[in-house]
């Protein structure tokens, strides 16, 4: 073969690994986009069959309460869920009594543990179990820090499940959804229709913006990559990690300069990894794709339970 043969085989074989390469790329963003819809659905299932049961959904968060010294009965709808998506043997090592328990083992602890249902294959986490080291700044009580088993996806709060306000009320909750503080919903108050109305969506942990003004704006609150611990009960910060809101649209990205309003508001943001917008289960306990341009108005019709609003997901 001549030099000039060899320059044309190589140019062509480029041309081919360059027309091969989106086409690899898009059937691989295919495939995790149909992941995340099937975990989405499962979690809906795994909703309705715990509702089945007890007559409601799980309660978004339920903080503990103190009983000796000992912090008990800390909870929230991942936890609740567990033996409804397989995880018996996780929810069994659950301590209710003595919510302490739950951080013992290092890496090992119950809440530590690596959900594979709760992680989207497009979620961008740099780590799937995080620290929050004993010596930290962060506001989150002693006996919680440790390790945290991470997840990408989030109960729909409704409008607004953070900045929580001032206990007892928190009147900064809309409580307007399906999953928040001491929550307990019925399918039949979800009066705008199960079809109608956000179950879970999905939570993206990539935001430099966020990351970058966090230490100012959130001086020992967590980073973005930190946000959505699964097994997260230890006070009102456990809204921030296991739901999410309509406060702004889907895929909202903290701007340049953004002041602490626009910081909360992408605390709890829905988004995703997936191009063009982000999966949602449904109260149904259907799992559909929803793109980022749907009218803010309109995601947060999607968002009550009892709006009265007419809303449809394209």
């Amino acid at each position: 073969m001549t030099l000039v043969e060899l320059l044309v085989v190589i140019v062509i074989i480029a041309l081919l690994v360059g027309l091969l390469l989106p086409a690899l790329q898009s059937a691989r963003a295919a495939s995790n986009r149909m992941q995340c819809i099937n975990n989405l659905w499962q979690l809906g299932l795994a909703t309705h069959q715990y509702h089945d049961a007890t007559g409601k959904f799980p309660n978004g968060a339920r903080l503990p309460v103190g009983v000796d010294g000992r912090p008990t009965m800390g909870s929230n709808l991942w936890v609740e869920l567990l033996p409804y998506f397989e995880e018996q043997n996780l929810y069994r090592k659950w301590d209710y009594n003595d919510n302490r328990n739950n951080v013992v083992g290092g890496t090992n602890a119950v809440q530590a543990q690596v959900i594979e249902i709760l992680l989207c294959p497009s979620d961008p986490l740099p780590a799937r179990v995080v620290e929050i080291p004993a010596a930290s700044i962060s506001p989150t009580p002693l006996w919680s820090r440790g390790f945290h088993g991470m997840s990408s996806y989030g109960g729909n709060a409704g409008k607004r499940s953070v900045n929580p306000g001032t206990p007892p009320e928190f009147s900064g909750i809309t409580r307007d959804g399906i999953f928040f503080l001491d929550s307990s919903v019925r399918l039949k108050d979800v009066t705008d229709g199960t079809s109608h109305t956000l179950l879970f969506g999905e939570r993206f942990h990539h935001d430099p913006e966020f990351d970058l003004r966090q230490p100012d704006i959130m001086p020992g609150k967590a980073p973005m990559a930190e946000l959505g611990r699964w097994g997260f009960v230890a006070g009102v910060g456990a809204m921030a990690h296991v739901t999410l809101h309509t406060a702004v649209k889907i895929n909202y990205q903290t701007p340049v300069g953004a002041d602490s309003l626009a910081m909360s508001n992408r605390v709890c943001a829905f988004g995703s990894g997936h191009p063009g917008g982000a999966n949602f289960g449904f109260a149904d306990g259907s799992a559909r794709f929803v793109a980022e341009d749907l009218l803010l108005e309109q995601l947060q019709a999607l968002s009550t339970r009892a709006g009265e609003e007419v809303a449809e997901a394209p």
